[in-house]
């Protein structure tokens, strides 16, 4: 049980109680909502929130005008000890912090008094201090760090090292196309491969409903492939080719290449973008972003050439074959080295966390392998491979996702159901947000009101998290593992709550 007693201010000698077992929050500051209410012009109306999670007391400023102090350091977030002071701006209100640990301590002060019932429409957020490193990001491949990656700024240095890399192979493969096909060509190729996969992209967003990932994280998942992954696969391929012939080069140095250059971008995001993965669908996502910009950069350099050897003919034809009838076919290689890294964000299995990547890739290389082996063959052999194997192994495909869009659904219903049960949620809001087709609706209704469609965006991107965190940390409690997603949820409650208030 925490204590705070109030040192001065109109408040001054009274003591308020945070309780675990009956609450896990409390707000400070001077609006109504405010537990402890105070009238000094250097608190703001929302100043700070304690809350507890997992027997530890946090200390979270709520972006205060004049600012949070602990023992005299401004900070944003901390962990409360007993003995520490709080102070709500320069020379504002002081707590003390007395944090009872014993049975003893509580009868010694049963004597104070109690603290008023809270309410339960105030939510909190808290982070706790992690110490991260690229060992400790291996080994937890794809857990949200919150300290280190808060999901709005990433690791600077690496992510601004892998979008300056990004950048400068992007130009040198648009050089590249420019210099072989010339200007005209290259730019009639570019529309007839980005246009088509602006419209796969869109179904990839359509199918991640519940939690949308973040622009800046596809965007770079979509450049990868386009740029990095591209390039490497192109300049090893012609190596490979020039020592070998056209039939090895498809079916080992491309299958090996060109899927360890994708799968390293998911690899990436998995490691560099933690609190953005989540689960196996959004390994699915992001691996179908990079196959798709990968892809999409290859059509260019085969429309070119079908452009420039026998005219608009021979481009149809290619778009039929690679636009229409296989665009899917990176898609589904790199999506199982996806699917791996799914596996390895779920599970707390250590030797299954750095195997399922490994098997998705290999299983990754043997669909690529087989897929241009059917290629190499005569036309009729071709198409009997295309309907047989190629065909169904895409339905599977389309099942699984469905599959893993319904558990989705399934896991936070469960887990927010407790949140629902604490009033943070209303009952018909929940529907809502487990709903594919009604979340849609809903935000469309506010369509015209800029604020309110943000608000509602933003609100079920909000819910969706906290009850996969709730549900990684269950997990993790079972597993008795760790995951950074616990010290996530009061941070998620806060937000949930200051949205539902918007919307």
């Amino acid at each position: 049980m925490l204590r705070l007693i109030v040192q001065n201010s109109t408040l001054s000698g009274q003591q308020l109680y945070l309780d675990p077992q009956k609450t896990t929050w409390f707000l400070l500051g001077r609006g109504e909502e405010s537990i402890l209410r105070f009238v000094e012009t250097s608190v703001s109306t929302r100043h700070a929130i304690i809350s507890t999670e997992r027997g530890d007391f946090f200390l979270l400023d709520q972006d205060s005008t004049n600012g949070t102090f602990l023992n005299g350091a401004r900070v944003t977030t901390a962990r409360l000890k007993t003995g520490d002071v709080i102070e709500l701006g320069h020379f504002g209100p002081r707590l003390q912090v007395i944090i009872e640990e014993s049975r003893q301590q509580a009868d010694h002060l049963s004597g104070a008094e109690t603290s008023p019932q809270f309410d339960d429409t105030a939510r909190a957020r808290a982070a706790q201090t992690v110490q991260w490193t690229l060992r400790d990001a291996a080994k937890t491949i794809g857990m949200y760090n919150p300290h280190v990656d808060s999901g709005e700024i990433p690791p600077p240095l690496g992510v601004a090292g892998l979008a300056m890399l990004c950048a400068v192979l992007g130009v040198i493969v648009l050089a590249l196309t420019v210099l072989n096909f010339g200007l005209s060509v290259s730019i009639i190729a570019g529309l007839t491969a980005f246009l088509p996969a602006a419209i796969y992209l869109g179904v990839f967003l359509w199918l991640d409903r519940y939690d949308p990932e973040p622009f800046r994280t596809l965007a770079f998942a979509f450049a990868w492939g386009a740029s990095v992954a591209i390039l490497v696969s192109g300049v090893f391929n012609e190596i490979f080719k020039h020592n070998f012939n056209d039939f090895l080069t498809g079916v080992v140095s491309a299958p090996l290449i060109e899927e360890g250059s994708k799968g390293a971008g998911v690899l990436l995001i998995a490691l560099m973008f933690k609190r953005d993965f989540d689960s196996v669908l959004d390994g699915i996502v992001y691996a179908g972003v990079v196959a798709l910009g990968f892809a999409t950069m290859e059509n260019v350099s085969y429309y070119g050439d079908s452009l420039m050897k026998g005219g608009t003919g021979d481009l149809a034809g290619t778009f039929i074959v690679r636009g229409i009838l296989s665009p899917f076919s990176h898609v589904l290689f790199t999506c199982m080295t996806g699917i791996g890294c799914g596996i390895a964000r779920e599970t707390y299995n250590q030797k299954l966390k750095f195997t399922a990547p490994l098997f998705g890739y290999a299983a990754a290389m043997l669909l690529h392998a087989l897929w241009n082996m059917l290629a190499s063959f005569s036309v009729g052999v071709f198409w009997l491979g295309y309907l047989t194997l190629e065909v169904p192994l895409f339905f599977a495909f389309i099942c699984l996702i469905v599959f893993l869009i319904r558990r989705e659904a399934r896991i936070l219903r469960q887990t927010l159901s407790v949140e629902v049960q604490k009033g943070l949620i209303a009952p018909e809001l929940l529907d809502v947000v487990i709903s594919v087709f009604r979340r849609s609706t809903w935000v469309l209704s506010a369509f015209g009101n800029r604020q309110l469609f943000n608000a509602r965006r933003r609100y079920l991107r909000a819910v969706a998290k906290l009850g996969l965190c709730h549900w990684h940390n269950s997990r993790a409690v079972e597993a008795k593992g760790d995951t950074g997603s616990f010290s996530v949820i009061p941070q998620l409650r806060a937000e949930v709550f200051k949205l539902g208030q918007e919307i």
